[in-house]
């Protein structure tokens, strides 16, 4: 009896060593919870301060400054008429490569310039969505600039085709650095 009473005993120890074990262990997983919520409010309230990247919206005022940025890059200096010139002496393959080359240009200004210090691979996604939005603005505008300050712009529509091709590049250029301007 002795011996059932003293494993008794030692149970019993060990019941009570195990819940005092029990209470430390749901006090630390209580005091790592309420710290745990600290950190998730402090995270809440750090990302409502610093808010969303200038450069992941495309705004109404980004348009407006990638149109005078690309009728600056196509008026300046007259580029429109050399832009002329230069689209009667070369073909329809050339005029179409320099297409792609102005988008190209466009990527690696606006990389070089402003989003290769983005370090975030979230936010260095837009550069393809800002840089085709701006090119489009580019071409338009390059198309609207061709109309205004060339009468006989769209007579012949071969010409006209080449003459937005060989002016683009400046467009982009000039819509490209518009688009960095105020940046932060």
């Amino acid at each position: 009896m002795e011996d059932i009473n003293s494993k008794l005993d030692h149970i019993l120890k060990n019941q009570a060593s195990i819940e005092k074990e029990e209470k430390s262990i749901h006090a630390e997983e209580h005091e790592e919870l309420r710290e745990l919520h600290e950190l998730e409010a402090f995270e809440k309230k750090i990302s409502e301060e610093v808010g969303e990247h200038p450069l992941v919206r495309l705004t109404y005022k980004d348009l407006a400054k990638g149109v005078i940025g690309a009728f600056l890059g196509v008026a300046a200096h007259y580029t429109f008429v050399y832009g002329i010139k230069v689209a009667s002496d070369i073909d329809v393959v050339r005029a179409t490569l320099l297409f792609p080359i102005a988008y190209a240009f466009g990527g690696i200004f606006m990389y070089y310039t402003g989003f290769r210090r983005i370090k975030d691979p979230k936010l260095a996604r837009f550069l393809p969505l800002r840089l085709s939005v701006l090119y489009v603005v580019a071409v338009v505008t390059t198309f609207f600039s061709l109309f205004l300050f060339n009468p006989s712009f769209l007579a012949d529509g071969v010409l006209a085709y080449k003459q937005v091709a060989t002016v683009t590049l400046s467009a982009v250029i000039g819509a490209c650095t518009a688009d960095l301007v105020g940046r932060d």
